[in-house]
């Protein structure tokens, strides 16, 4: 049985991914080629910050007309506009301004003035259109996306696989497996050592971005998130446990959210204890 390990500058962060099959190094690097070609695609499809980008062309021209939408960004914004719903609008796409003003995304689009939200979102199949002006960042979802779209093209071909996107982690082998959730603890690199729960998992935190910043954005203040816990959710896929992370955060009934998407929580608060939801 052979393994490899790669790594690649992807989706904003450091993407590895890890195979494990019977057959020869050759066509492992060949899996693990389709797989950072996968995420690349993805990526290039819904970046903020590439201005040629599908993303970029909806932020600037669906306001004012009904747009053709690919596949893939029906099947991301049709997993945002669900978790919007079933979280009465604490989970919002349209807090890009707010994101921009803080300095957290690049101001390369006009940004809104006034306050849109999800709710000024249509969305039917492969069309979108947006009742107001929007600006959306697909951010963590996408990248939990291009996660499961990666795992999925190579899963069948290996014995085990597990893609690493700075945070947003699916296993095929995940059972009885740990993974190191980092803590905003005094010694450096501080982490704690969690039992995964499900194939996927996905962690967030309010601190990442140094004292005074941080890119969860209360959609009904428009205001930072400011805490030093950390919250990881385990789900059957990147692109709901990332989403939810936002949500454990922000939400006031967690644990029935939790439950209906079968997904649960760990908060590691900053002296690195442990609370599940």
């Amino acid at each position: 049985m052979l393994s490899i390990k790669r790594c690649k500058p992807l989706l904003g962060t450091y993407v590895s991914v890890q195979l494990r099959a019977d057959f020869g190094e050759d066509r492992l690097m060949g899996l693990s080629d389709r797989a950072f070609s996968k995420m690349a695609t993805l990526e290039k499809r819904m970046s903020f910050h590439d201005p040629q980008s599908e993303l970029s062309y909806l932020n600037r021209e669906a306001a004012n007309r009904c747009c053709e939408i690919s596949d893939d960004m029906a099947a991301v914004l049709g997993s945002a506009m669900l978790l919007s719903r079933l979280t009465a609008g604490r989970y919002d796409l349209s807090i890009a301004p707010e994101l921009v003003k803080n300095g957290l995304l690049p101001q390369i689009h006009t940004v809104i003035a006034g306050r849109g939200s999800w709710q000024d979102i249509c969305l039917e199949k492969n069309k979108l259109h947006f009742k107001r002006p929007l600006l959306l960042d697909l951010g963590g979802i996408a990248k939990g996306y291009a996660v499961d779209q990666a795992f999925l093209s190579i899963q069948d071909e290996v014995d085990d696989v597990v893609i690493n996107a700075g945070g947003d982690l699916r296993m095929k082998c995940w059972q009885g497996k740990t993974v190191a959730i980092k803590t905003h603890h005094q010694a450096a690199n501080s982490t704690v050592d969690v039992l995964m729960k499900s194939a996927a998992v996905a962690t967030t935190a309010a601190y990442y971005f140094g004292p005074g910043h941080s890119a969860i954005i209360d959609p009904e203040t428009r205001e930072m998130l400011l805490s030093e816990q950390s919250v990881s959710v385990y789900a059957q896929s990147c692109v709901i446990a990332d989403a939810l992370t936002k949500v454990v955060l922000l939400a006031d009934n967690v644990k029935q959210i939790l439950q209906s998407m079968c997904a649960s929580a760990v908060i590691v608060g900053d002296d690195g204890a442990i609370r599940s939801l």
